[in-house]
């Protein structure tokens, strides 16, 4: 058996249309193409208290998290370019200036004492010192 979708029923009713037509706009007198015709009232407060309004500022925007990698050495030969030991837990990472480690940090510059790393999922750099153990 087909399925027979509702239709719109295109008849005019004709109470909905006298009801409307009873309706009478009755304005306030404000023409909105000449300034100053009526002044403009001022909004109703809306139950808050001027004290309130001080109180209610933005939430403090949270510091991104600091990264989590540790520098613990180089990984240098003859002739290559510098490159440096990263652990994160249990994953260790080798990475030359510009490398991207664990899909989230980049390697920006290899100092002898310290790797400069930038997040760039949080947008946050960090400097890691060389650490030993």
């Amino acid at each position: 058996m087909p399925v027979v979708e509702p239709r719109l029923d295109p008849t005019l009713d004709l109470n909905l249309l006298s009801q409307s037509e009873e309706i009478k706009y009755e304005g306030n007198g404000r023409n909105i193409f000449v300034a100053g015709s009526v002044p403009i009232e001022k909004p109703k407060a809306n139950g808050a208290d001027q004290r309130d309004a001080g109180l209610r500022q933005p939430p403090p925007i949270q510091p991104p998290p600091p990264i989590t990698l540790k520098f613990f050495g180089f990984a240098n030969r003859p002739g290559e370019t510098k490159k440096v030991f990263l652990v994160q837990g249990e994953d260790i990472f080798i990475a030359a200036e510009g490398d991207i480690v664990d899909r989230r940090y980049r390697v920006l510059h290899i100092s002898p004492t310290a790797v400069d790393v930038e997040d760039v999922i949080n947008n946050n750099r960090q400097s890691l010192p060389l650490t030993q153990g």
